[in-house]
């Protein structure tokens, strides 16, 4: 309880996590599905990510150029390394290798992936706008789901906006 680990944009501190891949000739690995992450504050500081268990999905693309190993699986070495935070921080590696069968299912972890995929971002079908004000920052989003009309939302910024610093109106 109480421990996180971090989003692809941590926020105003933190780290994501990284993955290193070795994979046999044919096979080639995708970025992380990134699940909706929590809005984690810590004082006066926002960090964007995850308490508890959480699945990071990555797909694995084959082509015809693999071929599996003499025992008839895809060896899938990884190195992985994540920041695990309290209110200290202490930076985690972890070295791995899967076997996975290549004439086979594996789906009997199918429930662990759907229901990462059910709370991951989808893609808006709609349009969105930022505007400046002296009040604040005005955000306009049409094409949500109607279920969503008067209920508060999150905004989870995909990369944050250093090159312009956001200044007062001059009177």
């Amino acid at each position: 309880p109480h421990w996180h680990t971090y989003w692809k944009n941590p926020g105003d501190s933190g780290l994501p996590t990284t993955l290193q891949w070795t994979l046999p000739t044919g096979v080639t690995a995708g970025d992380i599905a990134w699940p909706t992450p929590q809005r984690i504050t810590i004082g006066n500081l926002a960090n964007y990510g995850y308490e508890g268990n959480v699945l990071l999905p990555v797909t694995l693309n084959i082509d015809k150029a693999f071929q599996a190993s003499a025992t008839g699986t895809l060896d899938v070495r990884l190195t992985a390394s994540w920041l695990v935070c309290r209110q200290e921080c202490i930076p985690q590696e972890g070295h791995f290798v899967l076997q996975v069968p290549a004439k086979g299912s594996t789906a009997s972890h199918a429930t662990d992936f759907e229901a990462t995929r059910a709370v991951s971002p989808r893609p808006l079908n709609g349009a969105a706008n930022a505007k400046a004000s002296a009040d604040g920052l005005v955000v306009t989003v049409s094409g949500l789901p109607p279920t969503w009309n008067g209920q508060a939302l999150q905004a989870f910024p995909e990369t944050p906006n250093v090159t312009e610093p956001v200044t007062s109106p001059q009177s």
